[in-house]
């Protein structure tokens, strides 16, 4: 920027005098990196570096000489308002100020405002002024602000060990509430599997008595047998009433309500869980079921104990639900794919009321008969758990002209 020009002695006066000084101290610091300004009691600019017009984004030419309110931005002139008046009145200002640069980097100037006289040229009174100097403070903010963001992440850091650590006490609490109520339930289960042998075994003895003792009868051959053996088969019908019910009941207490874990499939022989399935029937009711062969597979990957007591229940069912001389089909197919073994009991009995249709396997539904036979409810809910826990399907289909098909799918090959 060039200097301002010097005024001549025969027409210097006191006004004339601030335009002297601030050419020297352009001289002095001109070539300097330093943004500064100076301006006098008028508030005319008389002195503005390079530096200076660039922080502020003015142009360096005809600068000199302007107004302050007019070379400094609005905002700027706004925001530090009081700090131009006292320094105005001769007070010491300081201040920081800042803005984004051309990368988007915030930059930071300390802002000093100095009141200084200077002397007049012909020694008249000297005139006061304003001095402003920039100082780049970029590099202290820079570090504030790493350190607020350390102090920020060791807060963080703080807060989540204090939550680990109570996340930590809340598992350890969660851990031994489920050590405990696992042991509580095993210990539940022990007691109903020592339950229910010492209740089960007498009522099979009972039963396999019962159907030994009508055999040898029959081999007599006497007419007077009749009632006797009449008497015998409802005996023995309602010991495996008792015996299913047992059995269902066990189930549902122990396998199926602590959360399904049934122990793995095991490789079983169809033709042999067939067999136990039917000598579970009541022996006047086993001649009604008719076993359909459209499976080539014999040994199939499956819980033996608990799909023999899901069979059985379907065929009592059944047996208790259609017209007593008709007949009840148990079907056993394959499927390749996927690869499934199909169970299906077909019945020719009422079938299934709609209403009655979305709760069927729910726990403790029962047929529209059911004040007429005995039982908990039961039977389909074991159905519906057990297939789950093989990860197979089980419907109830409509049977044409009239009956149901209680139809499950088994997927085979899971284990492998």
């Amino acid at each position: 920027m060039p200097p301002a020009p010097t005024p001549s002695p025969s027409t210097s006066s006191s006004a004339d005098a601030l335009w002297f000084a601030p050419a020297q101290l352009l001289r002095l610091f001109g070539s300097s990196p330093v943004a500064m300004a100076y301006w006098g009691r008028d508030q005319r600019l008389r002195l503005a570096t390079p530096q200076w017009c660039e922080w502020f984004g003015v142009p360096a030419t005809g600068i000199v000489g302007q107004q302050l309110d007019e070379a400094l931005p609005p905002d700027f002139a706004q925001q530090h308002l009081q700090a131009l008046h006292n320094a105005a009145q001769g007070q010491r200002q300081q201040f920081d100020t800042c803005k984004t640069d051309v990368h988007g980097q915030i930059a930071w100037r300390r802002v000093s405002l100095s009141p200084h006289l200077w002397p007049a040229a012909n020694g008249s009174k000297s005139s006061q002024g304003t001095l402003m100097l920039m100082q780049d403070c970029s590099a202290e903010y820079a570090h504030a602000a790493q350190a607020d963001a350390l102090r920020a992440q060791l807060a963080a850091l703080s807060s989540t060990d204090l939550e680990r650590t109570e996340e930590k006490g809340e598992l350890l609490k969660l851990r031994t509430l489920l050590d405990w109520r696992t042991a509580m339930l095993a210990e539940h289960s022990e007691m109903l599997q020592l339950l229910s042998h010492e209740i089960r075994q007498p009522l099979n003895n009972a039963s396999a008595a019962m159907q030994a003792t009508m055999s040898a009868i029959a081999d007599l051959q006497l007419s007077q047998t009749t009632p006797a053996t009449k008497a015998l088969l409802r005996a023995e019908h309602v010991l495996q009433q008792v015996i299913g019910t047992l059995d269902n009941t066990l189930a549902a207490g122990t396998i199926l309500a602590v959360g399904g874990r049934a122990g793995a499939s095991s490789d079983t022989d169809l033709p042999t869980l067939v067999n136990l399935v039917l000598h579970d029937i009541a022996a006047d009711a086993r001649p009604r079921i008719q076993v359909v062969w459209d499976a080539e597979a014999r040994t199939v990957q499956l819980h033996p104990a608990l799909m023999r007591l899901t069979i059985r229940n379907l065929l009592n069912n059944a047996l208790n639900y259609a017209p007593a001389d008709s007949p009840v089909l148990l079907r056993l197919a394959d499927c390749d794919d996927p690869l499934a073994l199909i169970i299906e009991v077909i019945d020719a009995g009422p079938g299934i009321p709609e209403a009655l249709r979305p709760r069927l396997f729910d726990k403790g539904t029962r047929g529209t008969e059911h004040r007429h036979r005995a039982g908990a409810g039961l039977g389909l809910f074991i159905v519906r758990s057990v297939v789950q826990l093989h990860q197979g399907t089980v419907q109830a289909l409509p049977r044409q002209p009239h009956g149901t098909i209680m139809r499950i799918e088994l997927p085979q090959g899971l284990d492998d």
